[in-house]
């Protein structure tokens, strides 16, 4: 019968020894790993907060506003079963999101941070300028250029084209809907 020995990185041990060579090896290792990364600020994980918490509200406004998709369109109306304008629309979503906001366009775009349109995130509030008059219409941007508003009582609620060159030439501004803690910290 052949004597069995364990192969290591230092060449063949007999039992025993061998174990707290490794051991040791092993141990000393440990010794010259780099340092944890450094804990992260309050500033931080304060940011992560915020942008886990924005995010949070842009998801939940977007899935309501698919959700309303088809729904009438009724001058007034701030209601699914009834229908909505474009205000009420927009108040109706985001409030189920957690964002409470006042009623009319105008008052929506001054209640809420402006945001750069090269920097839309689905989820987003898209401004426009329809009646001669800032922020007299407002819907909700869903990505791929595209936002949903109550358009009209032939339309309702619906999906159109920032590129149609009608509503590229109005665009007003772009609003970011905050979860109210951060809305009463005025974060941007």
């Amino acid at each position: 019968m052949r004597k069995q020995h364990v192969m290591s990185p230092v060449g063949s041990v007999k039992r025993g020894g061998g174990l707290l060579l490794l051991l040791t090896m092993a141990l000393s290792g440990c010794a010259t790993m780099t340092p944890p990364p450094a804990v992260r600020s309050s500033d931080n994980a304060s940011s992560a907060y915020d942008n886990r918490a924005e995010t949070t509200v842009l998801d939940a406004v977007l899935v309501h506003t698919i959700a309303e998709i088809g729904k009438p369109y009724q001058w007034g109306g701030d209601n699914p079963r009834t229908g909505f304008d474009c205000s009420g629309f927009i108040q109706y979503v985001l409030r189920r999101a957690g964002v409470n906001i006042p009623r009319t366009s105008f008052a929506q775009a001054a209640a809420l941070p402006s945001v750069n349109p090269r920097r839309i995130r689905p989820g987003d509030l898209v401004f426009f300028n329809t009646m001669g008059q800032p922020f007299s219409h407002v819907g909700i941007y869903i990505g791929g250029d595209q936002f949903v508003s109550a358009l009209n009582p032939r339309q309702g609620v619906a999906v159109q084209s920032l590129r149609i060159p009608y509503w590229a030439e109005r665009l007003d501004g772009v609003r970011r809907p905050m979860p109210p803690e951060l809305l009463a910290m005025g974060a941007p």
